[in-house]
């Protein structure tokens, strides 16, 4: 039974065949000779980091751009809530708070609902009539 902590060598297989070790040695030649011919690493210019993460910022920004409309809905909801939540510190209880929100919201509601009312019977009575006085 292996160890979890065990060191794990990373390159050749140990059950890789000879021309598996010497590809894996020609390409490591290949690696050292082209560190020689381009020299020490190049310097790292700050400019190319601060663009290269500012355009990064750009990328993600237009990746993860948000609705608008959703964020109208949320906002509406935020304050839906916060006012409940101020009218349930305000009257005491959230029963309180809701005697406040339906007496505030019983009044425009049935009005509204009568004049929706009364338009649906004056359009009754109108189709009433002109079919009454069509012709016979």
């Amino acid at each position: 039974m292996r160890s979890w902590f065990a060191r794990r060598t990373i390159g050749v297989d140990p059950v890789a065949g000879p021309d598996e070790l010497e590809a894996y040695k020609d390409g490591r030649s290949d690696e050292r000779r082209r560190v020689e011919a381009d020299g020490a690493a190049r310097p790292v210019d700050k400019t190319d980091i601060a663009d290269a993460y500012e355009r990064g910022r750009r990328e993600e920004r237009l990746r993860r751009r948000g609705s608008p409309l959703l964020t109208l809905i949320i906002l509406i909801l935020v304050l839906v809530g916060v006012g409940i939540i101020y009218l349930t510190v305000r009257q005491g209880s959230v029963g309180g708070a809701g005697q406040v929100v339906d007496r505030s919201v019983q009044a425009p509601v049935r009005e509204a609902a009568d004049r929706i009312g009364n338009g649906l019977q004056n359009a009754g009575e109108t189709v009433k009539q002109r079919a009454g006085s069509g012709p016979k």
